[in-house]
Order: C-alpha cells, then sequence, then structure tokens
C-alpha cells in the first residue's frame, strides 16, 4: 500500500507504469524546441531541408532519453548519449555515414564551410540554387535540441531550458530584418508553459498521490497558475519575457541598424540602443542611392548622421542621451559648443529628401547646422548638435527637410584653435579604460612629441596616419573591429592596413591619451552630382571620422584615413608643424613609403559613375547578411551566452553575488565600506578616480549625490546642496578611512562599526538615487563589480 505522505513511495511504483509521464515530458520538450527552431525560417526559402531532419532527430531524442532516464541511467550517461545520437544523425544526414572520423569529419567540415560562406555573400532568405546554408542550421538546431532536452528533461531544470529558446530568437532578431515570426513564439512560449506545468506537477507526485478522485490526473489545474505558483516557475516566466525583450537590445543588420530604438517619457527621450558595435563587413555589396539633396553650396562633402562619444575599450557607442522636448528641428538650432563668434563662415541652404533605404532614428545633418525643419518630432542633443527621433513611430524613411548648412573659414594662423578649459567639456569624451594599450599610448606620446599645443598634436597625428605612419586603406587586409585589441594589432609596425572606422577610433582614442576631448563620427563622406545643383549620397559613401575639440573653434573634423578612401583632407589642418604639413591629397611622403613594415596602397576599383567605391564602413547595407557578424559567429556567440547565463544561475547569478558582496563590506571595516562605495561607482558607470586620496576621491563622488529619499527622477538633482545628509556621511566615512589608514596605531580611538555602516549605506543610497533609472537598472542586474576588481 502506498502512503500519500511518503517521499520513498515512488520507488516501488512499476518502472513501466512511469514511463509514460517519462516519454510525455521529453516530447514536450523537444517539440517545444522544434517550434522555436521554425523562426529560423527567413533565413532561407526553403526551410524543410532543416525542419525536416531536425523533426526526425527531435523524435529520437525524446525516445532515447526517455528510455535511459525510465531505465535509471545515471544523469551523465543520458546526456552523454544523446550527444553521441545527435553527433551520429548529423554525421548521416550531411554525409551518408555515421561516423564522424577521417574524410566524412573531414566533408563535414566542408558542408560547414560552404554554408558560411552562403551565409556571408547572400542575403536572406538565402535561395536553394546557391551553396546551400542548411547544414549550419541542422547542426545548430541540433545542439539546441540536445541542450533543451538535457536541462529539461535529464538534469530536470527546465527554467534553464528557457535560455536555450532564448538563444534561438536572438539569431533572427540579429540578422533578419523582420525578426522572428510571432506564430513560432507563441507556439515555443506555449510549450514552455506545458513544460513548466508538467515540471511542477510531477515534483508534487513524488511524495504520493494527491487526495480525491482523478486528483493525480497531470492536467487538472490550470497550467500557467501552477507554472506562476512555482518558484521555478516564476524564473521560467522571467525567461520567456526576457526572449521579447533581449532581441531588442541585440544590434541589427542591414540598413536599419541606423534605427536606435528610443523609449519617451513625459516628453522627453533617451537612447535605448546606441550604435555601439561599429562592425562591418568588408565585402561590398550593391550601391543603394540613400539621400539626395538639392543646394546651393559649390561641394557639398561631409553629412553627419550621428555621434558616438562613448568608447569602453570594446566599442564605440553614443552613450547615455538626455533630449529636451524643447529642443526641436523645426527651425533656427545653436551652433556648436565652444564656436567663437569671430569665426567667419558661409551659409547654405538645402533641401533633402531620404529614399525609402534609409531606415534610421538619427536624421542626416550638416555640421555645424544652423536651422532644420524637419516633419515630426525630432530634437537636438545640445552637446553634440546630432538628430534623433522622439517618436517610437518615427525614422527617415522617404522624408523631406530643409535645413541650413555653415562652412566655416578657420584659416591657417590657428587663431581658434586653443586648447580645451577645464568644464568646456564632459568627461566622457575625455575617458579612456584602464584597458587601452601601452603601444597606443606610446606611440600617441613618440608621434606628437614636436609639438608644445593640442592642436599642433591633433596635426601631427593625422599628418601620421596619412602619410608618415606607412599606414594602407585595404578593404580585402583590414581587420574586424575597432576595439583595444584591434587597435594594438592596427597600429603595430607589422599591422596598419585598415578602413576608415579604425582610423577614426585610432586617432580619436590616441588624442585622448594626449587630453584632447575626441569623439568618433559616423555619416556620409561624399555626393554624386546628379544634376546641376542636385547630388546623391549612396550607401558607398558611409564614413566614419574623428571630432576633436579646441576653445574657439568647438568641435572640429580631421581626417586620418588615407588618400585610398580620402583624397584631401580640411584646409585648416594643413598647417605647417615640426618641419612639415599634411600633404592635402593625403599621399604617402617618400619618408613613409619607405618605413618598415609599410605597404604600398592599394588603388580603389572604380563604378560606372567614374569614381572610387568605397565600403558602407560607418553604415549599413541592405541585405541581412551584410554589415555584420556571419551567421555562424553568431550562432556560437548565442550558444556560450546561453551556457554563460545557465552557469551565472547555478552560481546564484550576478545581482546575488553583487547584494551579497555588499552586505559583506558594508558590515566590514571602514575600508570594506569605502570598496563597497568602488564597487557602487563601477556599476552605476560613475568614472572612479583611481590613484587619489580618499578625501580626493571623496570630493568627486559628493558632486554625485542626490537625495535618497526624494522620488527617482530621470534627471536628479545632484550635488552636496541636494543630499546634505548624505554629503555629511561621506565626509565622515573619508575621515574613518584617513585615520584607518594613517593613523599611528592605537593613537586613535576604534571606530563604532556600526556608523561606519550606517554612513556608507546611506551614501550607496545617495550614489544610486544620483543616476538615471536605466543606470540603476543596469546596474543590478549588470554589476560591473562582480567580474572587475
Amino acid at each position: 500500500m502506498t502512503t500519500s505522505g511518503s517521499p520513498t513511495a515512488p520507488a516501488i511504483t512499476d518502472r513501466r507504469g512511469a514511463f509514460g509521464p517519462v516519454l510525455l515530458l521529453a516530447v514536450v520538450a523537444v517539440l517545444t524546441t522544434w517550434a522555436a527552431l521554425t523562426a529560423w525560417r527567413g533565413f532561407v526559402e526553403a526551410p524543410g531541408s532543416y525542419l525536416r531532419p531536425l523533426a526526425v532527430l527531435a523524435g529520437l531524442l525524446a525516445l532515447s532519453g526517455a528510455t535511459l532516464r525510465w531505465s535509471g541511467a545515471p544523469r551523465w550517461v543520458t546526456a552523454l548519449a544523446q550527444v553521441l545520437l545527435a553527433t551520429l544523425f548529423v554525421s548521416q544526414h550531411l554525409t551518408g555515414s555515421p561516423i564522424p572520423l577521417g574524410g566524412t569529419a573531414a566533408e563535414i567540415w566542408r558542408a560547414l564551410e560552404t554554408s558560411t560562406r552562403s551565409a556571408r555573400e547572400y542575403a536572406a532568405p538565402i535561395s536553394d540554387r546557391v551553396p546551400p546554408v542548411w547544414p549550419l542550421l541542422v547542426v545548430a538546431g541540433a545542439a539546441i535540441l540536445v541542450l533543451v532536452e538535457t536541462l529539461a528533461c535529464t538534469l530536470r531544470r527546465v527554467p534553464a531550458a528557457g535560455l536555450g529558446l532564448l538563444a534561438v530568437y536572438a539569431l533572427p532578431s540579429g540578422v533578419l530584418d523582420g525578426g522572428p515570426d510571432a506564430l513560432s513564439f507563441l507556439g515555443a512560449a506555449a510549450g514552455f508553459l506545458v513544460l513548466l506545468h508538467l515540471e511542477s506537477r510531477e515534483g508534487l507526485l513524488r511524495w504520493g498521490r494527491t487526495i480525491g478522485p482523478g486528483q493525480d490526473n497531470r492536467w487538472r489545474g490550470n497550467p500557467l497558475r501552477e507554472a506562476m505558483r512555482a518558484g521555478a516557475g516564476r524564473i521560467g516566466i522571467t525567461a520567456t519575457g526576457l526572449a521579447l525583450v533581449v532581441p531588442l537590445l541585440l544590434p541589427a543588420t542591414g540598413v536599419n541598424v541606423l534605427d536606435l530604438g528610443n523609449g519617451g517619457g513625459n516628453g522627453d527621450i533617451r537612447i535605448r540602443k546606441p550604435i555601439a558595435d561599429m562592425r562591418r563587413d568588408l565585402e561590398r555589396g550593391e550601391d543603394v542611392p540613400l539621400v539626395r539633396l538639392r543646394t546651393d553650396d559649390p561641394a557639398p562633402s561631409y553629412l553627419r548622421i550621428s555621434v558616438l562619444n562613448r568608447f569602453t575599450g570594446d566599442e564605440w557607442s553614443s552613450g547615455d542621451r538626455d533630449v529636451a522636448r524643447d529642443d526641436r528641428a523645426d527651425g533656427a538650432v545653436p551652433l556648436s559648443a565652444g564656436l567663437s563668434d569671430d569665426v567667419p563662415g558661409t551659409t547654405y541652404g538645402y533641401d533633402v529628401s531620404i529614399t525609402d533605404e534609409l531606415d534610421s532614428t538619427w536624421l542626416p545633418t550638416q555640421y555645424p547646422v544652423s536651422e532644420v525643419d524637419a516633419p515630426g518630432d525630432w530634437r537636438f542633443d545640445p552637446a553634440t548638435m546630432d538628430f534623433l527621433a522622439a517618436d517610437d513611430d518615427l525614422d527617415t524613411r522617404g522624408i523631406s527637410y530643409t535645413m541650413k548648412g555653415v562652412d566655416l573659414d578657420f584659416g591657417t594662423n590657428r587663431a581658434f584653435f586653443g586648447n580645451a578649459r577645464t568644464g568646456d567639456v564632459p568627461e566622457e569624451v575625455l575617458h579612456l579604460p584602464g584597458s587601452v594599450p601601452p603601444l597606443v599610448r606610446n606611440l600617441a606620446r613618440d608621434v606628437t612629441s614636436g609639438a608644445s599645443t593640442d592642436y599642433e598634436r591633433a596635426l601631427l597625428l593625422q599628418r601620421w596616419f596619412r602619410q608618415d605612419g606607412g599606414f594602407t586603406y585595404d578593404l580585402q587586409k583590414a581587420p574586424k573591429g575597432t576595439g583595444n585589441q584591434t587597435l594594438e594589432g592596427f597600429l603595430a609596425r607589422n599591422g596598419r592596413v585598415g578602413y576608415c572606422e579604425q582610423f577614426a577610433s585610432a586617432m580619436a582614442v590616441m588624442a585622448r591619451v594626449l587630453g584632447i576631448p575626441a569623439r568618433v563620427a559616423v555619416g556620409f563622406l561624399e555626393p554624386d552630382r546628379t544634376g546641376k545643383d542636385t547630388w546623391e549620397y549612396s550607401s558607398h559613401d558611409l564614413h566614419a571620422w574623428p571630432e576633436l575639440y579646441f576653445a574657439g573653434a568647438g568641435w572640429v573634423r580631421f581626417e586620418p584615413t588615407p588618400s585610398g578612401r580620402v583624397e584631401t583632407v580640411p584646409a585648416y589642418t594643413r598647417v605647417p608643424v615640426d618641419g612639415g604639413s599634411d600633404d592635402p591629397r593625403g599621399g604617402p611622403t617618400a619618408a613613409s613609403s619607405a618605413a618598415p613594415g609599410a605597404t604600398s596602397t592599394v588603388a580603389p576599383s572604380r563604378g560606372a559613375n567614374n569614381r572610387p567605391e568605397i565600403e558602407r564602413d560607418a553604415g549599413t547595407t541592405t541585405n541581412a547578411d551584410e554589415g555584420g557578424l556571419p551567421l555562424p559567429v553568431l550562432i556560437g556567440g548565442a550558444v556560450l551566452l546561453v551556457l554563460l547565463l545557465a552557469a551565472a544561475a547555478a552560481l546564484g547569478g550576478p545581482t546575488t553575488v553583487r547584494s551579497r558582496g555588499r552586505r559583506t563590506r558594508l558590515s566590514g571595516s571602514p575600508d570594506d565600506v569605502w570598496a563597497e562605495l568602488r564597487a557602487t561607482a563601477l556599476d552605476l558607470g560613475l568614472p572612479w578616480p583611481a590613484g587619489r586620496s580618499p578625501r580626493e576621491a571623496g570630493a568627486f563622488l559628493l558632486d554625485h549625490l542626490a537625495s535618497p529619499t526624494d522620488h527617482p527622477a530621470e534627471r536628479p538633482r545632484t550635488g552636496p546642496d541636494a543630499a546634505p545628509e548624505a554629503a555629511a556621511a561621506l565626509d565622515r566615512l573619508v575621515l574613518a578611512v584617513e585615520q584607518t589608514r594613517y593613523a599611528r596605531p592605537g593613537a586613535v580611538a576604534t571606530l563604532e562599526r556600526s556608523s561606519v555602516a550606517a554612513d556608507g549605506a546611506l551614501v550607496v543610497a545617495a550614489l544610486e538615487a544620483g543616476v538615471t533609472p536605466r543606470a540603476r537598472r543596469r546596474a543590478r542586474w549588470v554589476p560591473l563589480s562582480v567580474w572587475r576588481r
């Protein structure tokens, strides 16, 4: 007789009677995964090429896994058997041989290489008349099937299995213009909730039969309600929500990658998804017209789209922006900050029309611009003077607008290029991460050793990139990326081959090393003339360049990209310095041609319009397979993301680790509390003044305090007057740290640990109140201090 309260009751139950529930769970798991994999249908014109074999594999995995678990096999044996079964099946399907050894392994590798090339060379959906991409999808789908089946059924971690489904939906969100279809998501979400119901129900039934007629029917009750009641169910529902939210945060490819995504609140907007990665496909595609204009400007050139202020060491991004409701593109706008009224200039008018192919929430404008009148709610950031859409439904496709740009004449007498003064610019445009390689820092100082002003240093940097450094502009040999690792290889003597984003990024980073405010601008280089006063920018004209700040001139453009891409440089950068000047053509000098490691410039090919073809440097392409990472890398990255998230969940998650660390430090010594303030600043994105005394660091933190008792504000008021109690607590804490570190042993009475902890907690709360809600959320869910020390 079975006792309902005995946890050992299932041990004497006939195994064959329990096979049905085990098989049911496995079937639901693989069907849910297969439903999720239908989201990849947009990659190919014939989705059955990968969905049919994966359906067969799903059935085999469900049957074999259920049998092994029902027979009592150890978990590791079951998991290994599933991996082996999937490997044999994939090998058989791809090559006709189930043993992936020797020649068969080589054939599998060749099939994956062919799929990779097709994924990079052809736009989705990929036709079955070209080299197939389905082998790549079959391999990736098989890995996801094994992962989800193992997590949900063998390890009984259904919420963790939801991370595998999240990886599936991350791929089409990052590659396909339309993203995953709704039916696929709804089917997988329904299956996931059924899995949660079955798991929670099974957990209850392990303790015996429920009381009442038919109460052990596993379908009785509301599955959604039971899933929500279960602790694991709440985690699973969160994973389902992440499947909706995370794809919105991933960088999209294609021309519409310029769409940043924005959110409104109380009439103001903030950037939600900035163009931060700057990853571009070096392979050339169709030249697509994007912007047409009519103007009295005799030679229009640079047309700016956006500005990238923040450099993290891995990428450039626009950073956080707050754009006020009053700063609208409906007439006159202020000129660049820091620009002297004495700088002469000529104003030109522009009638602009955007084609349907440019889908962007940044508005292309001249720089500097004195007037913009565009339909819709477009607003400008006064610090950068780039224009953003404030309406979620507003973009540039098919719009027409007018503007007036100012062609400034700085001359060549250096009159308007003074060194930046303290407070002229935000700290963000001077900040460099500590991970910048020593090579980059040393080169910046060596190249500019003959200069006496920041302006001269900027001129020497530009000249070094275009002439004296032995750099070559080459699309085929250029490395990928603009992060520290890429920059180090790009600047090394045996490197020095790249394209415009690397030149712009390298010069901006080296300028910041020298203390010159610098940022990277993204836009168009030079249009084609299509009539007497009409011009056209196309996708081949997309470009990136650095902008540097000087007192009197404000933010001005420099051009480090060599003549293989850009033929001329601004007139104000041809000023002689240190025995030479920049060749306006940007060609290498005799000295640079003979420099060790220098290579010859590759002559650009010319298109039908008799102008050099140039890569889509800082923009995007019209094909879903161009302008971003190849599909295999996205798949591998998504799977790795799942594994990392699963590991983090197993360890309690970064949020839990961070909370535990905060409690420990706040209950420790004054130095421990001080370490918590540093960790809080790192999480909130506040630059910590490394190498400074506690009093100097405290003075810095003082300006970032806000009242923790007030309702959290979008743009909180900060400073000692805004949070007097927190300021006093910070002062006491600084004194406690100084006494702990510098007083003679026994000279200072023992400090009350409870008061130090209370002061530390108050300062932490004030720091959190002093940032935007977005920064607080990021600090909570992605605490950088967990990984950085």
